[in-house]
């Protein structure tokens, strides 16, 4: 029931670039989608070791892992038609030819 509760409130601090790019990538080790959610979920933990996992955090983080999957996915396209571009572009001022 708690993730279904407006939140109105923000906490903010302030970290180093080295203590931020530690907090993200625990949170990517722990699955979370973001720096935020996980600094949420730690938080919130009280004395569990693991980070609390609420349903809506679960379902955040599959759905971020599908769009960097289709991401990832798009992005190999669009270099094989790339590709595939090049290799039967025509020239700009092709060589006149005759056939006579």
């Amino acid at each position: 029931m708690a993730e279904r509760l407006t939140k109105y409130k923000v906490v903010s601090f302030r970290l180093s670039d080295e203590e931020y790019e530690k907090i993200e990538a625990a949170g990517r080790k722990h699955g979370f989608a973001s720096a935020s959610l996980f600094a949420r979920a730690v938080t919130l933990r009280g004395d569990s070791i693991e980070p609390v996992r609420t349903h809506l955090d679960l379902e955040l983080n599959r759905l971020w892992r599908r769009v960097e999957a289709l991401t990832s996915a798009l992005e190999q396209m669009a270099g094989r038609l790339e590709a595939i571009i090049k290799r039967i572009r025509v020239p700009e001022n092709p060589i006149p030819c005759s056939l006579t």
